[in-house]
């Protein structure tokens, strides 16, 4: 659904008008009073679908709300989230960015976040979007995730394989 989405989109040039679509609709469906209203077994799939055009007010496109009814009447509406992020990640990779996150266990300097930002930009050929979290149960070092891939050169990782061994 996400592939579709974002190749209509790309077609239109209306990625960003569909992001922020996407992510209102996927935050309306994570909303639990929101999501108990719209699972109930009497709302037809036009129903279901009229009440995101609430959601999404003037945002609300044609193409939009023929994407809600195909996923209404496939029962997919819970999905939002999954492909509000899936399109996301599509939408990074068209715009040769990844998105990356750095958790550090002490908080990490300007200087720091950028020199970690150039090596990352070096290895992923891309341009990167860095967002730092401060987990200090990693010990010391930082733990790297970008998509599906991490980078582990935390303490605790170390030790943790350290006890693997001892114990083998």
């Amino acid at each position: 659904y996400a592939k579709a989405a974002f190749a209509y989109a790309s077609e239109q040039n209306a990625t960003d008008s569909w992001s922020s679509a996407l992510n209102l609709l996927s935050a309306a469906v994570q909303d639990e009073a929101f999501s108990a209203f719209l699972t109930r077994p009497e709302l037809t799939p036009a129903e279901q679908v009229s009440l995101f055009a609430k959601v999404l007010g003037e945002d609300q496109t044609a193409a939009v709300s023929n994407f809600l009814t195909l996923l209404a009447e496939n029962n997919r509406l819970a999905l939002l989230p999954e492909i509000s992020a899936e399109y996301e990640q599509l939408k990074s990779q068209n715009n040769n960015t990844v998105d990356v996150v750095i958790e550090s266990a002490f908080p990490l300097t300007s200087v720091q976040e950028q020199l970690l930002a150039h090596a990352l930009e070096k290895k992923f050929e891309a341009a990167v979007n860095v967002s730092v979290e401060v987990k200090p149960e990693l010990i010391a070092g930082v733990v790297i995730r970008a998509g599906d891939q991490v980078i582990d050169d935390s303490a605790l990782n170390k030790l943790e394989k350290m006890r693997t061994r001892l114990l083998a």
